[in-house]
């Protein structure tokens, strides 16, 4: 996979990340909100499926790609609050991390290989 693709890959996981976990104030958040796990879930879906229908890679790189790219915008999220609004206001970071992770690798790897047997049904 060449290093473009898992750029433009690891940027549309960063962008449902963004969505989802960014436009909700940090004294609002709660990790396990129905509405952001949705937005989650359903976006790593999708994506992952579009992303392996059109570039048609191995899914566990398309499913690692897409999730990194949502754990990387939970951390900028995290590293942002704590440089610039309040230093204790993440004190279990980790958990954030680990629970963006828990919430949207399985759905990436089903929707990845969900496209990979389209494609070869399509043949």
């Amino acid at each position: 996979m060449k290093t473009k693709v898992k750029f433009l890959i690891t940027l549309i996981g960063f962008l449902i990340g963004a969505v989802s976990y960014w436009r909700t104030p940090y004294k609002e958040l709660n990790l396990l909100d129905t509405q952001m796990w949705i937005l989650f879930v359903f976006g790593t879906l999708i994506g992952s499926f579009i992303l392996n229908l059109y570039l048609n890679n191995k899914p566990i790189k398309v499913a690692i790609l897409i999730s990194l790219g949502v754990v990387l915008s939970v951390i900028f999220r995290i590293l942002y609050e704590i440089t610039f609004m309040d230093t204790s206001s993440h004190n279990l970071a980790p958990f954030e991390i680990l629970v963006s992770v828990i919430q949207t690798l399985p759905m990436s790897l089903l929707g990845a290989y969900l496209g990979k047997t389209i494609l070869k049904l399509k043949k």
